[in-house]
């Protein structure tokens, strides 16, 4: 394991609270799951034998064209993994992300989507705060409305820096 995927999990684990949901099986719900930091949290989380949820658009490929799409990590997790399912879900879609937490009802949720280029926020700053800030409120609020633990990457850094 590279030292910044095991800090990174490192991260997690004191964000992440290991508890069991009422059929006593973890699960956990992953935005952006085809991404860097979402697939390496799929990789783990799976290999713990956690039910993982993968939420992710490959919002990627329209933000950075053919080079940005991310569909082959998405099938290599599913194929990899027989305790991942990845759903196509649009973080900005708040009724469907309601929709999707509802139903899954995650132990926990991790959120790595995001639109994480700051030359593209200047170009396109709406796309930029609709993914990033609108989307982790949509995820907020589903989990407000489960009362759930949520974990954003740079929050969790925070967290670990400061505490």
């Amino acid at each position: 394991m590279g030292i910044w995927r095991a800090r990174f999990v490192y991260l997690w684990l004191d964000c992440v609270p290991l508890l069991h949901n009422q059929f006593g099986v973890k699960q956990l719900l992953v935005t952006g799951s085809s991404g860097l930091i979402g697939s390496e949290v799929v990789t783990f989380f799976c290999s713990e034998n956690w039910q993982v949820y993968g939420l992710d658009n490959n919002m990627r490929k329209e933000f950075f064209g053919p080079q940005g799409d991310t569909l082959w990590n998405r099938d290599r997790l599913q194929k990899k993994f027989k305790t991942f399912r990845s759903l196509e879900v649009d973080v900005r879609d708040r009724e469907r992300v309601l929709e999707v937490v509802a139903e899954i009802r995650p132990t926990a949720i991790i959120h790595t989507a995001a639109q994480p280029s700051h030359d593209l926020a200047a170009t396109r700053p709406f796309d930029d705060f609709d993914v990033n800030a609108v989307g982790t409120l949509n995820l907020l609020e589903a989990a407000r409305r489960l009362h759930l633990f949520t974990c954003q990457p740079t929050k969790c850094m925070e967290m670990h820096r400061t505490g």
